[in-house]
């Protein structure tokens, strides 16, 4: 993982906060004590990829990604759900085999033509729906969806297992399929590769006509973002 000087981060994303100005979106939550970030780890029964600690720490709780806070029920994040909570400490499953483990069940799936009754057909579709429900759940076990990108696409972390520390995309909204967030070596970035390179490429943005011109680019494959990386695999 490359060395940051994360007072210099903070200091870039206070002012792009700042430039921003009130809108929606653009406030800078304040950092987490170390005690608060154990309190959540804790919680979680992870402890969180160190570049993505020190922005916890030193730079801010929110911001580009999804707010970390706690309230009467204890820590999470804006927007989450419960089950992106409750598997963070089981570790982030290899992607073929989840997605074949997924095909595979889909293709049990109880077809109404089969079944004498419609109540028989219901019974043992809405068990199917369970597990399916549950297949797809365990496909981001130990990931946190730091980002929602809208349309159903997630930016995610891995917190545990194997893949640890890496940025990956839930791109299920509109395929199978979930990929990591490559670097420009070809490798998964990390947490701190993923939030610098969006850093560098947001700070120049100062206008509409700017944003609609690297949007441009970025469209036919120039300069594009570790972010918007979704399906380079």
């Amino acid at each position: 993982m490359q060395t940051l000087n994360w007072s210099d981060v903070r200091e870039r994303t206070v002012a792009l906060f700042a430039r921003r100005g009130s809108r929606a979106g653009a406030i800078l939550p304040p950092v987490l004590s170390e005690a608060q970030v154990r309190q959540a780890e804790e919680q979680f029964g992870v402890v969180f990829p160190d570049d993505y600690r020190q922005y916890l720490l030193r730079v801010s709780a929110g911001g580009r990604v999804r707010t970390l806070r706690v309230d009467q029920s204890g820590w999470r994040w804006d927007g989450d759900q419960p089950s992106d909570r409750a598997n963070l400490h089981v570790p982030f499953p290899d992607h073929d085999a989840a997605l074949a483990a997924s095909e595979d069940l889909w293709l049990t799936e109880p077809q109404e033509g089969d079944y004498a009754s419609a109540a028989a057909y219901q019974a043992d579709h809405d068990a199917w729906r369970e597990m399916a429900d549950a297949t797809e759940d365990a496909r981001t076990s130990g990931a946190v969806p730091l980002c929602d990108d809208g349309c159903g696409f997630y930016t995610l972390l891995v917190v545990s297992g194997p893949m640890r520390g890496a940025m990956w995309f839930d791109g299920r909204a509109t395929c199978d399929r979930l990929n990591p967030l490559l670097n420009d070596d070809g490798q998964p970035a990390t947490f701190a590769e993923w939030y610098l390179d969006w850093l560098t490429h947001e700070e120049p943005l100062t206008t509409p006509e700017l944003r609609r011109a690297a949007n441009d680019r970025w469209h036919a494959g120039t300069d594009v973002p570790i972010w918007r990386r979704w399906f380079d695999s």
